[in-house]
């Protein structure tokens, strides 16, 4: 049985010289609380105590030159402990061929995000999700666990075409009902359209600039159905499906992420722009 992650994935437009936003990211988590301060930095091959952003920027120049010469093994993690960490978190490869930089957290633990099992009260993660976006001046961002990355991914990828027999259907796929997974799944890959103008998908936390708000409408959003709706000062909206723990095993938390799929219609909006 795989170990349940909890992930925090930020993106914004790709920059030639992106680094010093994930530099402001690392700066925001220190400065955000003790228990969130990044005090190793993992080089891929051992953890060295985290010092400074210039030391940090020695250890992203030293894998850019890793990466120019092919091996794309080494990466630099940044985490909040050696054995046991709250989260890391990682820059994206500046050599992938997207359009966008990305920077994720992940809590990797086996227990949910949020208490009274998780890490943080909802209002403590909350500020921390927040806090993130303005400090990578992220476009767009989500939070998901592990298998409601998988659910929503393999069945928007699966849903329209026939399945290989060699390829093995994950076990969240298989035990949720396929009309759930029909209605969750409904939305296109991201590389077919802009996912910062139009939202990719419909996560547990989610943030959308105001573009995609443009592009979904915001009288629509202001009467969704999700628990909390709040307004940033630039224009984009948090949206949160519930403030409790989202268990891709309950039928009812799924049954709130369909029931917003069903209203927004991602896919006729993706479908449209590609």
């Amino acid at each position: 049985m795989l170990l349940q992650t909890s992930t925090l994935q930020l993106f914004r437009p790709k920059e030639a010289d992106s680094l010093y936003r994930f530099l402001d990211l690392v700066q925001a988590c220190n400065e955000h609380s003790q228990a969130t301060q990044l005090r190793y930095v993992f080089d891929g091959a051992k953890f060295n105590d985290y010092v400074s952003a210039e030391e940090l920027k020695q250890a992203f120049a030293e894998l850019e030159k890793h990466w120019s010469d092919g091996d794309f093994d080494r990466d630099v993690i940044l985490s909040t402990g050696k054995d046991t960490s709250l989260f890391t978190l990682v820059h994206t490869d500046p050599f992938e061929y997207t359009n966008e930089d990305n920077a994720a957290f992940s809590f990797r633990s086996g227990k949910p995000l949020l208490q009274p099992e998780g890490h943080f009260s909802y209002d403590e993660f909350h500020r921390f999700f927040v806090t993130a976006i303005n400090a990578y001046k992220a476009r767009y961002a989500a939070v998901y666990d592990t298998e409601l990355e998988t659910l929503i991914s393999f069945a928007s990828f699966y849903g329209e075409v026939e399945m290989d027999e060699e390829i093995s259907t994950p076990d969240i796929v298989v035990k949720t009902p396929e009309h759930l997974t029909a209605r969750i799944g409904k939305v296109m890959a991201p590389g077919l359209f802009d996912p910062l103008e139009i939202p990719p998908a419909i996560y547990w936390f989610n943030y959308w600039n105001e573009d995609q708000v443009k592009t979904v409408g915001e009288d629509k959003i202001k009467q969704a159905a999700f628990e909390v709706i709040e307004k940033l000062p630039g224009g984009g909206y948090i949206l949160i499906v519930q403030k409790e723990n989202f268990d891709p095993h309950n039928t009812a938390h799924l049954e709130k992420l369909a029931a917003l799929y069903d209203y927004f219609d991602l896919y006729t909006l993706q479908q449209t722009a590609s």
